[in-house]
């Protein structure tokens, strides 16, 4: 069904506020009264948009995931040389973590994930093990002498930049292009310059 404008409007504006409540206070203790208060509209009016407090965490949780994998896969679809790839893959999602509001949605995501039931909880388990797949695919297209156990790579790529939304700030004396840079410094290093002895994949 698709929902009128207003209704749309409305509906944007209780999963915003949603996000930053989540954040803040976590899922448990947050409320749908605390959500109706910061959103301007009534409680029952909420349930005029969402089943419950669960399908507003899903909501969050799924449109984050489909954030990142929109990005992912337009850098796959552009850039054919798997390094560059991948370059534009990890710096992609750095910057997208750099956005405030996005920080807060991937804060949410990886605190509040295990409160969902868990069919939901599943459907958004089965995005995340997209989005771990095309970076380890992609690894593997850069390192098919298994020089690095494409695996861990892949956790440890995903683990380091998932971290960033913990301790980035806007004012600090990093930049994300900073960040960005170092980090791919880091893990190329390792990834393509490492003698390391072979492993299963």
């Amino acid at each position: 069904m698709i929902l009128p404008i207003q209704d749309n409007k409305t509906k944007e504006k209780i999963l915003k506020e949603a996000v930053n409540l989540f954040c803040e206070q976590g899922f448990t203790r947050a409320s749908t009264r605390q959500l109706a208060g910061r959103t301007g509209i009534t409680n029952s009016a909420i349930y005029n948009h969402f089943l419950n407090k669960e399908e507003i965490l899903f909501t969050i949780v799924k449109r984050a995931g489909d954030k990142v994998v929109a990005m992912l896969e337009e850098a796959i679809d552009k850039y054919e040389d798997p390094v560059e790839c991948l370059r534009q893959m990890i710096s992609g999602m750095l910057y997208l973590f750099s956005a405030q509001v996005m920080r807060k949605e991937i804060a949410v995501f990886i605190d509040e994930l295990y409160q969902l039931p868990e069919d939901l909880r599943e459907l958004c388990n089965q995005q995340h093990r997209h989005i771990f797949n095309l970076f380890r695919d992609k690894i593997r297209e850069i390192d098919n002498s298994n020089s690095v156990h494409h695996t861990v790579a892949s956790f440890g790529i995903l683990g380091a930049m998932l971290w960033v939304y913990h301790w980035y700030r806007d004012n600090g004396a990093l930049s994300m292009e900073y960040i960005s840079d170092e980090l791919i410094k880091l893990l190329f290093n390792g990834l393509i310059k490492t003698d390391s002895r072979k492993g299963p994949s």
